[in-house]
């Protein structure tokens, strides 16, 4: 019983930060482009695709909140040890991968017209360096269940 008060306190702060990213997404970050092309007039061309950019990889986390949610689920039913939980887990990781592939190619465009600042150069590599942590620890715990699988 505890593990799934656990389970759905979880669940709850996943909707949650899925609806701070929806926010983010659907406002925060459409008015920081506003502003970005407000202080920079002549980056005109560069507003759209960065905006769509991060707006698919915000996406892109929600999915990977949605199959988190997915996962959570078949935890509290008790089927952790089974493959469509392996092949979820799976997902997951290749969905860091595109992400931080995502990032990369967010980086190299903006370099493209002058690069982002020092500060935000940094906070791309570093959220590129955590999404790999991310991505290893995710693999690390397909491998137990997997081998747990196999036992």
């Amino acid at each position: 019983m505890k593990g799934n008060i656990t389970s759905n306190i979880l669940k709850i702060l996943i909707v949650v930060f899925a609806i701070g990213v929806l926010f983010f997404g659907g406002y925060v970050l459409p008015s920081i482009a506003e502003d970005m092309l407000a202080l920079n007039p002549e980056l005109d061309y560069a507003k759209l695709p960065i905006l769509v950019t991060c707006e698919l990889l915000l996406v892109l986390l929600l999915i990977g909140l949605g199959i988190i949610m997915y996962l959570l689920i078949i935890f509290d039913r008790g089927l952790v040890f089974s493959s469509p939980f392996i092949s979820w887990v799976e997902v997951l990781v290749g969905m860091c991968i595109v992400a931080s592939v995502g990032i990369i190619i967010l980086f190299q465009y903006t370099r493209t017209f002058g690069g982002p600042g020092p500060l935000l150069a940094l906070i791309m590599i570093g959220l590129t360096v955590t999404i790999w942590i991310i991505a290893a620890v995710i693999m690390l715990i397909r491998v137990i269940v997997k081998k747990a699988v196999v036992y």
